[in-house]
């Protein structure tokens, strides 16, 4: 019996300990990570191989303070991108934070971001509360960032026009703006994946969206059934035109972002940057 009793002890105190060191870890180390993915992707449509950096959804403020915007510039620019695009959330929340967020250091760290073909930006639904609005743009536009909302730019080297929608939650775009006339390859970034079925296009499409951090924090079941509004079926990753179910020949990737929100974790969701290689077919 009491074998038995030191047994069943032991066991709760190494199940605590492993739940204090999942804990540390997705306090601590993975959200301090930041990680590179890669994807290639085809079209007869390009002119020339093209490199698209995408980040998205830093939410800088209290979970993620701006030091990370350096490690965030020297690892897009160690890519040697074409293209840079962020995809919106700049901040968590700027009315809470905005003592603490240093916009010049911000912007001086960003304008050292490299880009041969330019820099894009759109907005994301957490620029817009708080008094957000009102710094945003501006924000980006001294970081060498344009930001397109509901715009396009025909980058005529490479074949590729990139088209940038408003925020579906608290923008106002046209439903109409969502029929494509280009011949180009789009690049069309927009913060919420589910502007993907929106989409009706003769050409052939490339959707960049992040909002969903990928769940932030991995629980089986529970992490798809608590995806913002926005996000519709789409976690993270890469999606095909079948599995957006749109008609369009489209393909998407969704990313899960860098920063954090609502609480101060991730859990096998690290922190990325997305590098696309687009190939000429």
């Amino acid at each position: 019996m009491f074998r038995w009793i030191c047994r069943m002890f032991l066991t709760l105190f190494l199940l605590c300990l492993a739940c204090v060191g999942l804990l540390a870890y997705a306090y601590w180390v993975e959200p301090n990570m930041l990680v590179v993915r890669s994807v290639d992707v085809e079209s007869d449509q390009v002119t020339q191989p093209c490199k698209i950096v995408f980040f998205t959804d830093t939410h800088f403020g209290q979970y993620y303070d701006i030091s990370h915007a350096r490690k965030i510039t020297d690892q897009i620019n160690a890519l040697e991108p074409d293209i840079v695009v962020f995809g919106g959330d700049l901040f968590d929340n700027y009315a809470r934070d905005r003592e603490q967020l240093d916009l010049s250091s911000l912007s001086a760290a960003f304008a050292e971001i490299e880009a041969k073909a330019g820099k894009f930006a759109v907005w994301g639904n957490h620029d817009y509360g708080g008094g957000a609005a009102r710094v945003y743009e501006d924000v980006m536009k001294a970081s060498g960032f344009e930001v397109l909302d509901d715009e396009s730019r025909l980058l005529s080297d490479y074949g590729i026009r990139v088209i940038g929608y408003d925020d579906l939650l608290m923008g106002q775009t046209d439903d109409s703006l969502y029929t494509l006339k280009s011949q180009a390859f789009n690049v069309i970034v927009a913060h919420e994946p589910v502007i993907a079925q929106k989409i009706e296009s003769s050409s052939q499409n490339l959707v960049l969206t992040g909002h969903t951090h990928g769940g932030q924090v991995t629980v089986p079941v529970l992490t798809d059934r608590l995806l913002p509004a926005g996000s519709g079926e789409f976690r993270k990753g890469f999606y095909d035109a079948q599995e957006t179910g749109t008609d369009a020949d489209l393909q998407m990737y969704t990313s899960s972002g860098i920063g954090m929100t609502r609480y101060p974790f991730r859990f096998l969701n690290a922190p990325e940057i997305v590098e696309i290689n687009v190939h000429a077919a």
